[in-house]
């Protein structure tokens, strides 16, 4: 039997797409026909049709209600109706454009030179849309199109530099030759085999470098060895050994300063063997050591003690009372900075102990697990007070207007940095009496109000007023309380010195206000505007002046 005996007109492989058209009622010349057509509306406009919308517009103050909606009504549906032929219109013309695309093999002329080739599979078309390009023109186009892809990663990549930058409050800029050596280095760590006389300087930028990607390893960490380095700084020691952490005292036994952070692998092993190798030692710094037991810790104050002279831990739970009472026991005679945050294991009835310290410069005691009350600070800064430069007790929610009344005002005369972030027990009027006429007190430099949510204009003018020619930095993120008058109250102020700002989540700033305070704070660098929906792009903002946080800004 016949194959074509179901009438079906297939005569061969090339017809098959011809007869499967014909068979919906597509037709290359209708569609031809159509698209010619539509090409010749689209180029002319009927006069009538304008007369009749002049005419319809100079009578509808007559028309009715229901009349009025029946003509939007079916002026809407008639435009739906030309939208979708328009885009049938254009379906069929790219149809009508495949259709007749010459073959591969096949003989055409280039659109660009009007010179013969023949048509390939890999032939490009014009640019716009009508005819195809011989090789050399092809190639040309292809070249362009790749310079161009080119040129929009490159753009990318430099708004990623840029955001990246900005993110760290560095100003972009073409790097150094120096620079760009020192990420090359880094780049390559695992195949360098020393790094030679660079400079502590250029050592630590390094160890930044491989710090922030991780790459900080057993391996590697030889290479920041040397007999006579006296300082040494690594903030990722994730992966990083005990046996290797117990390396730097045998590399280094003339280390003078050692910070090392998130070293979850140090054990006490590691701790005692510093506290017998490095006898220079007299600033450690340890951040995230959470296997080193109390009774570790008390071996080390006890074998040098008495030379440090700043003590820093942070994110542990075994450092207790008995850790706390060989501290001072050892160190009472040289520290001068005591930084406890994250320690878990201190109670408010340890606090007393730090009495017997009484050569103290800068306190932290941040994010203790137990409250901090105000008899105890107060107690305490009765003895160090008159002293202390540097005071840190973040997320104390227990510290009332007492605290700052009977302990801050009348005993901290020196005192230049004041962080009481996250303290929520201090009142607008508490805040204000402590800075309002306090002679005894030359100005802060630093100070730290963020999410103080009861603090309010009071105090912060109050604050601004004392301190306006001395400060340097100013924190006062998520104090919602805040109207525009303190901050104009700061604009108008001589803040001569004032470089970092943060005023993020206080939705009372706007551009105006930040225009304002960028032209008359001269040494502003800094601003930091995370959550305040109405800094806009539109903010003209002085040259040299870095906005973090704004919606607008995007990559």
């Amino acid at each position: 039997m016949s194959r074509n005996a179901g009438g079906s007109r297939v005569r061969g492989p090339n017809s098959a797409l011809t007869e499967f058209l014909r068979e919906r009622g597509i037709d290359a010349n209708a569609i031809r026909h159509r698209y010619e057509e539509t090409l010749q509306q689209q180029a002319t406009t009927s006069p009538d049709t304008v007369v009749t919308v002049s005419g319809s517009s100079a009578t509808s103050r007559s028309l009715s209600r229901d009349e009025v909606e029946t003509t939007v009504s079916s002026s809407s549906r008639s435009r739906k109706r030309t939208k979708k032929k328009h885009e049938d219109s254009d379906d069929e013309g790219e149809l009508l454009a495949r259709m007749t695309r010459p073959r591969p093999g096949q003989i055409d002329f280039c659109a660009e030179c009007q010179c013969r080739f023949t048509v390939t599979a890999y032939s490009k078309t014009a640019r716009d849309g009508n005819g195809l390009l011989c090789h050399s023109c092809g190639s040309k186009y292809a070249q362009e199109e790749k310079q161009q892809k080119k040129t929009q990663i490159s753009s990318r990549k430099r708004k990623k530099s840029i955001a990246a930058a900005l993110l760290d409050k560095q100003e972009f800029a073409v790097p150094k030759l120096q620079d760009l050596c020192i990420k090359v280095i880094a780049k390559y760590i695992e195949d360098v085999e020393i790094l030679g006389d660079i400079g502590d300087f250029n050592m630590e930028k390094i160890a930044r470098i491989l710090s922030r990607n991780r790459s900080l390893k057993d391996n590697t960490l030889k290479l920041f060895l040397n007999p006579s380095i006296k300082r040494l700084h690594f903030w990722d020691c994730s992966n990083l050994s005990s046996d290797s952490l117990e390396l730097i005292a045998s590399y280094c036994p003339l280390l003078e300063s050692l910070t090392l952070s998130m070293c979850g692998q140090m054990t006490d092993k590691v701790i005692d063997y510093y506290s017998t190798n490095l006898r220079n030692l007299h600033s450690l710094t340890i951040n995230g050591g959470f296997l080193i037991t109390s009774g570790c810790w008390v071996r080390f104050f006890d074998k040098i003690g008495s030379q440090l002279v700043r003590f820093s831990l942070a994110n542990t739970l075994r450092f207790n009372r008995e850790s706390l009472q060989a501290l001072v026991r050892n160190c009472s005679a040289t520290l001068e900075e005591l930084s406890l945050s994250r320690v878990g294991s201190l109670k408010n009835e340890d606090i007393p102990l730090l009495l017997q310290l009484p050569k103290l410069t800068a306190l932290e005691l941040s994010y203790m697990r137990d409250a901090i009350t105000d008899d105890d600070v107060i107690d305490l800064l009765r003895v160090i007070g008159p002293r202390l430069v540097t005071l840190n007790l973040d997320d104390s929610g227990d510290l009332t207007d007492k605290f700052l009344l009977e302990g801050v005002r009348p005993y901290c005369g020196r005192l230049q940095n004041l962080s009481l972030a996250l303290c929520d027990g201090f009142t607008d009027a508490g805040v204000r009496d402590v800075f309002k006429d306090w002679e005894f007190n030359n100005g802060l430099i630093n100070a730290n109000f963020s999410r103080c949510t009861n603090v309010g204009d009071e105090a912060i003018q109050a604050l601004i007023d004392h301190s306006a020619k001395t400060l340097v930095i100013l924190n006062l993120n998520s104090v919602y309380k805040l109207t525009t008058a303190t901050f104009q109250l700061l604009a108008s102020s001589d803040c001569e010195f004032l470089s970092q700002l943060d005023f993020g989540f206080v939705h009372c700033v706007g551009d105006e206000e930040i225009e304002v305070l960028t032209e008359r704070c001269k040494s502003l660098q800094l601003i930091e505007a995370y959550g305040n929906i109405r800094i806009t792009e539109l903010a003209k903002v002085k040259r040299g002046v870095k906005v973090l946080g704004r919606q607008s800004d995007s990559l």
